[in-house]
């Protein structure tokens, strides 16, 4: 019973450290992945912030390009449009120029190249403002006059070399980034997987050491309840154990046999109790001897006897079996100190359809108290 006690302590133990670890297991395990989630996040948005970066100084070098191509336009075929497309990418080119200073000042080394890329942004910018407002008011000849002056200085190689410079830095950190956010997406993968397996192989052992616990603990079980369905001193079964032997027969046709033993009080008597237990293990020994496998002997009190004779419910090998259990227990028996002869008055009774273990019982009881009194009334004297 004790070491039943002990395995469910250890299941109960089991179960509660289960509880626990896997607790701990998913509270670490969603804080690291959690920290790595909220890592990638952020290397994530230095990428795309980065895309944002070289977007704008694409904007701006495209819209500063497309002001000098209208104002060429203009000076080859003079049509207004050509003016109204250089006002558009004069107004866009102010408007990139001062975003992309927004967007670099995290980075002090490019957010000096971004001021510098503004400012000759801004000369540019107004050269082209004076060009169209010479074109429209004094007509192609004076601009074209204008230009002529200006056509030997590349007004937008400063330009353009920031640009480049600002756009060559800014692929580098993509590259940097994205290989900084790969490298996070990679431990987070890592990281998940391993907290994963880690969960999977200690749920798993944890379900097998529980099953090994629970496979003892069924043994235990099995073994207490055989032990609690039988005798001590004999090894026979007990009352509890005939009563589930006969829960199993019951329905079918069975015999049952039923005595106590004559002349056993004198040697409790006489030759004292542990004298007596040897002729009670003694008796269940010759018992089991007469008696066939599936038959069930049960010691319901202190020399009293059951025996169930199941699938038996014949008078004839029913009186001969009781007739053999009566001369083997009338043998002698060696005791410490002495040699005792005892007997038994055995009663039996055959199953019937209807009649129900107790009915039996009865039969076998009144049997062997009749008995009993004509084997007392048959002695001398």
């Amino acid at each position: 019973m004790q070491s039943q006690k002990n395995t469910l302590g250890r299941i109960a133990r089991v179960v509660q450290a289960t509880q626990t670890a896997a607790l701990l297991m998913v509270v670490l395990g969603a804080a690291v992945l959690a920290g790595g989630v909220v890592k990638f996040r952020e290397a994530d948005r230095w990428v795309d912030h980065t895309y944002d970066v070289i977007e704008h100084i694409n904007t701006l070098r495209a819209s500063v390009l497309r002001g000098g191509l209208s104002l060429r336009n203009y000076a080859i075929a003079p049509r207004p449009e050509f003016l109204d497309r250089l006002q558009e990418a004069t107004t866009e080119s102010a408007e990139a120029a001062g975003r992309l200073e927004k967007v670099v000042n995290d980075n002090p080394t490019q957010t000096l190249r971004a001021q510098e890329a503004a400012s000759e942004t801004l000369e540019i910018l107004g050269w082209y403002r004076s060009s169209n407002v010479i074109a429209r008011r004094d007509g192609v000849e004076a601009l074209q006059r204008s230009l002529h002056e200006r056509v030997n200085i590349d007004a937008s190689k400063r330009l353009r070399e920031l640009l480049g410079a600002l756009e060559h830095e800014e692929q580098r950190l993509l590259a940097a980034r994205r290989a900084d956010r790969d490298a996070t997406l990679h431990a987070l993968q890592w990281w998940a997987a391993a907290a994963l397996s880690a969960y999977v192989a200690f749920i798993i052992w944890t379900l097998a050491y529980s099953a090994k616990l629970v496979g003892i603990s069924r043994t235990g079980l099995e073994r207490l309840q055989a032990e609690a369905d039988r005798d001590l001193l004999t090894g026979l079964a007990n009352r509890r154990g005939l009563e589930r032997r006969v829960a199993e027969v019951e329905g079918s046709l069975y015999s049952v046999l039923v005595f106590d033993l004559d002349d056993f009080k004198p040697v409790n008597d006489h030759h004292g109790h542990s004298a007596g237990d040897q002729v009670l293990k003694t008796v269940a020994e010759r018992l089991l001897q007469q008696c066939r496998g599936d038959d069930l002997v049960a010691r319901v009190g202190g020399d009293e006897f059951v025996v169930l004779l199941p699938k038996l419910a014949n008078p004839e090998r029913v009186a001969v079996i009781a007739a053999r259990i009566d001369q083997a227990l009338q043998q002698p028996i060696a005791v410490p100190g002495a040699v005792v002869t005892i007997g038994a008055s055995i009663g039996y009774a055959v199953g019937a359809p209807g009649r129900t273990f107790r009915d039996l019982a009865e039969v076998a009881d009144d049997m062997s108290y009749a008995e009993k009194k004509r084997r007392k009334q048959a002695r001398p004297g």
